[in-house]
């Protein structure tokens, strides 16, 4: 049988005094950038990932390697090859029986090409298999095959369970607790809250569901009437009379983050906030400011002296808010 020559040093990139260090990395290299996962539907890395295997099916063992070597240098790639006498049925371990070559994953790809046949082909009765190739010293072709595969495959996502937090909590850096149901099965468990967790904060735990597998959680921290978050930064009104706004104040205020003393400027107006830097929620790099939102509140019902002061400023005061 006539076939075209095929240099496997040229396939894989490395000289022909190669060692078997530079030969596996070289193979390693090229089966990862022409695997078919990376190549979904492109034939002719599928041709060039075949090649690469073949090749380092050869050269990645010293016994086929030598005899492959026996061809001589001068062989050019796309030359016809015709082999000697003798060649046809060697195995290159000995006997002299028909050999059974494992392939392991190459995606239906189909096995060796004919050159490889007409040297290696037709080998002894002996009953051997041959894996494709030891990519790590131990894990054949066929698991670097399964694991790149499962790697590109879509994974479900694992199921989501809400926990709600108020500030205070999440605040808290102690375990919390959380209910898991699945299958009518319930789990209770404790949780660290992972650090930089803030509103609709997604985190895994592993293993943690009641049939063994992933859970995720995602922290809510629901707003209340007087205090809401944006992002890491905590937003809490401060409620004033109209002549703590007219003129300004201190003021010792009551937060979610402990007692804070407040300088409320003279003529600030509802909506206006006033910061306090690093006192908002634990972030990765450090920590969100707390905002005072101002809200002046009006007493719901007036002396008549208090009516009496607010008539007579009535009258005196040319203020319009609308203009």
């Amino acid at each position: 049988m006539s076939v075209d020559y095929k240099d496997y040093y040229k396939i894989l990139g490395v000289e022909r005094s190669a060692s078997e260090d530079e030969i596996k990395k070289a193979y390693r290299k090229l089966a990862l950038k022409y695997h078919p996962d990376h190549n979904p539907g492109n034939k002719s890395a599928e041709a060039k990932f075949k090649d690469v295997g073949e090749a380092y099916e050869v050269l990645g063992d010293p016994q086929k390697r030598k005899q492959y070597d026996l061809l001589g240098a001068n062989w050019k790639d796309g030359q016809r090859f015709t082999p000697p006498p003798g060649w046809s049925g060697f195995n290159g371990f000995g006997g002299s029986g028909a050999q059974t070559i494992n392939f392991g994953n190459m995606g239906g790809m189909g096995g060796m090409s004919d050159f490889f046949q007409a040297i290696f082909g037709g080998m002894g009765g002996g009953g051997q298999t041959i894996n494709f190739g030891n990519m790590n010293g131990g894990a054949g072709f066929d698991g670097f095959s399964r694991r790149q595969s499962r790697a590109h495959q879509p994974q479900a996502e694992a199921p989501i369970v809400d926990l709600s937090l108020s500030i205070e909590e999440i605040l808290d850096d102690s375990p919390k607790s959380i209910s898991i149901s699945q299958g009518g099965a319930t789990r209770n468990i404790k949780v660290n809250i992972p650090k930089g967790a803030k509103n609709q904060t997604i985190f895994k735990l592993k293993g943690q569901a009641p049939d063994g597998g992933d859970v995720r959680v995602r922290v809510n921290i629901p707003a209340t009437k007087d205090c809401t978050t944006d992002d890491y930064d905590i937003i809490q009104k401060l409620k004033v009379s109209p002549w703590e706004a007219a003129f300004g104040t201190h003021i010792d205020c009551h937060t979610v983050v402990g007692d804070v003393k407040i300088t409320l400027p003279a003529g600030v107006s509802s909506g206006q906030k006033l910061r306090i830097p690093g006192k908002g929620l634990f972030s990765k790099t450090g920590r969100g400011d707390l905002m005072m939102e101002v809200a002046i509140c009006m007493p719901k019902k007036l002396t008549d002296e208090e009516k009496a002061c607010f008539k007579k400023l009535a009258n005196c005061s040319s203020f319009n808010p609308r203009t």
